[in-house]
């Protein structure tokens, strides 16, 4: 076969590049690219990396458990979007988180104050813990101590109780003294899912300071007497003092009405006569920091009226209630409590009728409840504790425990001399 140019025609030599009559290349050449810089190609390869990287690490952030840490409260949203309120509050307004506590005690003494945690549904306010606590691994209280303060404040293992703080997901009983300073306790919950939900509380433990008002050195062998003296004592003293009174042997006669602070009034018992108040002692004290005690003074009615009458907190101990309509009365919110107590001929000795959330003291024990109308009348108690009579003695009374509200009450070890309780 003749070896023909494609552009001319004419016979070419065999293995021809060039046609020898119209100077045509007869040879097609491949295009060369442009090369690639070395530098170019290594930025590409990081940008490829980078891109896998930020895809990466996304899908690990999406994942990851999360912290939360707050003071006093959380809001937390749950798988599904239903929002959490978790929160640190005082009974009876379970919304209002309470991130800062105001304590004080003496530095001798242990003092008991019970944190409590609350979970609600954000929207509502409503308790939110049943279905919450099916998302939580575990619950814990820590404590952050003051490094200025000279003690240690204790947390106690959280836990729920219904029977001294139903409204709260769960209780943690701290212990302190009052040179504990300013700790910070710390509610953890851990999540199934892994995140950690922190809920932080103050303590301010402030020192107290104790004065002591002696009959010998104060004027008060009047009623006038002792209420000026407890105006007095009201201006020169906080509320979070602790202010003792050591009342005479004399028999006051006039009602005494403390609205202010709090006191410890200490009855004589010297071996002379004893103190007596022969109409009402009202205990109204709404700035109260403490509870107003009551120690080996008796209480003498006429047949009517009402010896102590508390619609804040207080404590009778060694005190005699003869003769009234009815020897104490707890209302409003207070809790109201006697121990080693006499009630004699009263129409009532003991009326509990208050709706608090707020419980001090369970023993109601070694009483003497002799001929009244009702011993103890429980017509309405601030939570659900049990109150125990241990010790108590019912005698000749018309009915010994009238039970109204069937609160939980304890007399196995109460002694009924002549009756079974009613």
């Amino acid at each position: 076969m003749k070896n023909l140019c494609p552009h001319c025609g004419a016979n070419l030599p065999e293995k021809a590049d060039f046609c020898p009559y119209c100077a045509q290349n007869l040879r097609s050449r491949k295009q060369v690219k442009s090369p690639v810089p070395r530098r170019k190609k290594v930025l590409v390869g990081l940008l490829v990396l980078v891109l896998g990287a930020a895809a990466a690490l996304g899908g690990f952030f999406a994942l990851r458990p999360e912290v939360f840490d707050g003071m006093g409260e959380i809001l937390y949203t749950a798988k599904g979007g239903t929002v959490y309120q978790i929160l640190v509050a005082w009974p009876g307004n379970r919304c209002q988180p309470a991130p800062e506590i105001y304590q004080s005690g003496r530095a001798e003494d242990v003092t008991r104050w019970p944190s409590r945690l609350y979970v609600n549904y954000k929207d509502t306010g409503a308790d939110g813990w049943e279905e919450f606590s099916q998302l939580v691994e575990a619950v814990e209280v820590q404590v952050e101590q003051d490094p200025e303060g000279a003690s240690s404040l204790t947390a106690e293992e959280p836990v729920v109780r219904d029977s001294y703080s139903p409204d709260a997901a769960m209780v943690s009983v701290l212990e302190f003294t009052g040179d504990c300073g300013n700790p910070r306790v710390v509610w953890t919950l851990h999540m199934k899912n892994g995140d950690r939900i922190q809920v932080r509380q103050t303590m301010n433990v402030t020192l107290i300071h104790t004065y002591r008002y002696d009959y010998r050195e104060y004027p008060m062998e009047t009623m006038e007497q002792l209420q000026s003296l407890l105006e007095q004592i009201e201006e020169e003293t906080d509320r979070q003092d602790e202010v003792l009174v050591y009342l005479p042997p004399v028999t006051y006669t006039g009602k005494l009405k403390l609205e202010g602070r709090s006191y410890s009034f200490y009855g004589c018992t010297d071996g002379t006569e004893r103190t007596a108040f022969t109409d009402t002692v009202q205990v109204a004290t709404q700035k109260a920091y403490w509870i107003t005690y009551f120690y080996d003074i008796d209480f003498v009615g006429s047949g009517g009226g009402v010896g102590i009458s508390a619609s804040e907190s207080c404590r009778a101990e060694r005190c005699r209630f003869t003769d009234w309509r009815t020897g104490v009365l707890g209302y409003g919110e207070a809790w109201v409590s006697v121990d080693t107590c006499e009630f004699t001929g009263n129409q009532i000795g003991f009326h509990f009728n208050s709706t608090g959330q707020s419980a001090h003291d369970s023993l109601y024990q070694n009483n003497v409840f002799r001929n009244n109308g009702t011993a103890v009348r429980l017509e309405n108690v601030p939570t659900d504790m049990e109150i125990t009579f241990a010790g108590s003695v019912f005698s000749g009374n018309g009915k010994d425990l009238e039970n109204l509200c069937g609160h939980p009450a304890d007399v196995s070890k109460a002694v009924f001399e002549d009756k079974d309780p009613a």
